[in-house]
C-alpha cells in the first residue's frame, strides 16, 4: 500500500465502522441500564439483604463464562449471526426482568440479568468486527473509532435509567423495557452491516481460524494479552473500591457520583484522539502512556483523600485504560489475518472478562483488608511494571500481519 493510502485508510472511517460504532452505542446504553439498577432493583425484591447483589453478580458472571464460547461461535457462524442472538437473548432477558418487577420475584429477575450477561459477553466482539472490516492499513483507527459509542453511552445510559424509571406504572419496569429496545435496535442494524458488504467476506470468514498454539507464544499475544488483563482488573478494582473509598473519606453522595461520571468519561472520551497517538507512536509506546496514566492515578489516590485525590485517580484511571485498552486489543488483532482471529479473541475476552469478575467480586475485601492507600500502592506498582515491559518488549513497527484489501467505505 502506498504511504498517502495507508495515511488516508487511518485517517478515516467507512460505513462498516459507522454502523458498528451505533451498535456499540446501544450495546453499552442497555447494558449501562441494567448495571446501574439492578443492584436497586435486587435490593427491593431479594429475601435477604445479604443476596441483594446477586442479581448484578449473575450479570457479570454469565457474561465470563460465555465470553469463550462467544468468539468460537462466531469464528464458525459469523459474528453478525452470533451478534443477532445475543441480542435476541437480551431482549427476553430484558421481558423477564420486567416480569420478575411486576410479580415481586427475585428469582426471575436473577434468570433475566443473567440472559442479559450473556448478551454482554458479545461486546467486547464488536471492535474484533471493526477491525477485520477496515480497509487495509485501517484496522487500528477502526478499533480507536468503535470507542466513540461507549462515550455517548456513558452519558446516555444512566439518564434513560432515571428517566424510565416511572415510565410504565410499576417502578423499574421502564428501566428494563429501554435494555430490550436498545438490544432490538441492533438487530436491523447488524442485518444493515450484513447487506452492506461489497467484499467476499464469507469466504474470509469460512477459512479456518488461526489455532491458538501458532501465536500464544508470541511478543503481541503474550504483551496484548497482560495489557488486556491488566486494563480489566486495574480498572475494575479503582472503579469499584473508589466509591468505597469516597464514603469512608466522608465524602458525599453527589461527589462520589461526580468521580464515576468523570471515570466513564476517560474511558471513552479519549477515542478523538488516542486512535490517532497509536497510528503514530505504534502499541508499545501507546500501552506504556496508558500505563503511565494509571499510575498516575494511583499517585493521586496515594497523596491523600480530598475530592479532587478521588477525582484524579479514578478519571485518570479511565484514561489510562482507554490507551491500555486500545494498544493490547492492536497487539491481539495483529496476531491473525482478518477474519480468522476467532479462538484467539475468544481466550482473550474469556481471560479478560474472568479477571474483571475476579477483581470485582475481590473488591470490597481488598479493601477493608488493606485500604485505599494499599489499593494504590499496588496499581502503581503493577501499571509501572506493564509500562516498562511495553516499552521494552513491543517495537513501535508496522502490522506484519498481511491485510488483503477490503471494503474502501467500510
Amino acid at each position: 500500500m502506498a504511504p498517502e493510502q495507508r495515511t488516508a485508510a487511518r485517517t478515516s472511517v467507512g460505513r462498516s465502522t459507522w454502523i458498528l460504532t451505533v451498535c456499540q452505542a446501544f450495546y453499552f446504553a442497555g447494558v449501562s441500564i441494567d448495571l446501574t439498577l439492578t443492584g436497586i432493583v435486587g435490593l427491593e425484591l431479594a429475601p435477604t439483604p445479604a443476596m441483594a447483589t446477586v442479581p448484578l453478580a449473575t450479570i457479570s458472571i454469565v457474561g465470563a463464562l460465555c465470553s469463550v464460547g462467544t468468539g468460537l461461535a462466531a469464528a464458525r457462524i459469523g459474528y453478525v449471526a452470533v451478534m443477532i442472538t445475543g441480542a435476541c437473548t437480551a431482549i427476553v432477558g430484558a421481558l423477564l426482568s420486567m416480569a420478575a418487577v411486576s410479580t415481586n420475584s427475585f428469582w426471575l429477575l436473577c434468570l433475566g440479568t443473567g440472559l442479559v450477561g450473556a448478551y454482554r459477553s458479545t461486546g467486547g466482539y464488536i471492535r474484533y468486527m471493526a477491525a477485520d472490516r477496515a480497509s487495509a492499513g485501517g484496522r487500528e483507527r477502526a478499533l480507536a473509532f468503535v470507542l466513540y459509542g461507549g462515550l455517548v453511552s456513558a452519558f446516555a445510559g444512566p439518564f434513560v435509567a432515571t428517566w424510565s424509571t416511572d415510565l410504565l406504572g410499576d417502578r423499574y419496569v421502564g428501566p428494563y423495557l429501554m435494555v430490550g429496545l436498545f438490544a432490538l435496535t441492533n438487530i436491523p442494524l447488524m442485518l444493515l452491516l450484513r447487506a452492506g458488504r461489497v467484499r467476499p467476506e464469507e469466504k474470509t470468514e469460512r477459512q479456518p481460524p488461526i489455532p491458538l498454539s501458532e501465536v500464544r507464544r508470541t511478543p503481541e499475544f503474550i504483551v496484548g494479552l497482560l495489557s488486556l488483563l491488566a486494563a480489566g482488573a486495574l480498572m475494575t478494582i479503582v472503579m469499584a473500591v473508589g466509591p468505597l473509598g469516597g464514603h469512608h473519606a466522608g465524602h458525599t453522595e453527589h461527589s462520589i457520583a461526580a468521580t464515576i461520571q468523570w471515570h466513564l468519561v476517560g474511558m471513552f472520551a479519549p477515542a478523538i484522539f488516542s486512535g490517532r497517538v497509536l497510528a503514530r507512536l505504534g502499541p508499545g509506546r501507546t500501552g506504556a502512556i496508558g500505563a503511565g496514566l494509571i499510575a498516575a492515578g494511583a499517585v493521586s489516590g496515594v497523596l491523600g483523600t480530598e475530592f479532587v485525590n478521588f477525582l484524579l485517580a479514578l478519571a485518570l484511571n479511565g484514561v489510562g485504560w482507554n490507551f491500555l485498552y486500545l494498544a493490547g486489543t492492536t497487539l491481539i488483532v495483529r496476531c491473525y489475518p482478518p477474519g480468522r482471529g476467532g479462538r484467539v479473541q475468544a481466550v482473550a475476552e474469556g481471560v479478560g472478562a474472568a479477571t474483571g469478575v475476579l477483581a470485582a467480586l475481590s473488591a470490597s475485601v481488598v479493601f477493608v483488608v488493606f485500604g485505599w492507600h494499599a489499593i494504590n500502592w499496588t496499581v502503581l506498582a503493577i501499571a509501572a511494571a506493564l509500562a516498562v515491559t511495553l516499552l521494552t518488549v513491543i517495537r513501535p513497527t508496522e502490522s506484519t500481519t498481511p491485510e488483503p484489501a477490503k471494503e474502501g467505505h467500510g
